[in-house]
């Protein structure tokens, strides 16, 4: 087994990259890498969080590249689930947290399975609009 055969999603790396223009230096988020193959394999699918004006969730996830993608805490991670099959599913936005590499040891019985894993952390809110909450405290009286 080979892990480059099991990355069946495509991902683009953005990242807050210092820019200067004369003496004033500001962050800009740039793509730094796009089409790299990589693989989610754990979904961690908790409740949806509800509240009286928004709803949210949050999810950790765990995706799989190979080592030499360079994938640092904090990026912001597009991810094509099945775009590596050309079959993209869904797009995920999600920030990663600190890699872990493994390297194969000298004379691995199972060569190829030298990766990197990474933390996701994806947070979403849908938050009702003051029209939406209006009519539901009409509807309500």
């Amino acid at each position: 087994m080979n892990f480059t055969d099991w990355y069946t999603d495509t991902m683009e790396i953005y990242r807050a990259v210092s820019t200067t223009t004369g003496n004033l230096t500001s962050n800009e988020r740039q793509k730094v890498a796009s089409n790299i193959p990589c693989r989610i394999y754990h979904s961690d699918k908790k409740a949806l969080d509800m509240s009286q004006t928004a709803a949210s969730y949050n999810l950790t996830d765990k995706l799989m590249c190979a080592n030499s993608v360079d994938l640092r805490a904090g990026d912001e991670l597009v991810i094509t689930r099945g775009g590596k099959l050309g079959k993209a599913v869904e797009t995920i936005r999600a920030f990663a947290g600190d890699p872990t590499h493994y390297f194969e040891p000298f004379g691995a019985v199972i060569p190829g399975l030298a990766h990197q894993e990474v933390s996701l952390l994806r947070q979403e809110r849908v938050v009702l609009h003051d029209a939406e909450t209006a009519g539901g405290a009409a509807a309500q009286n």
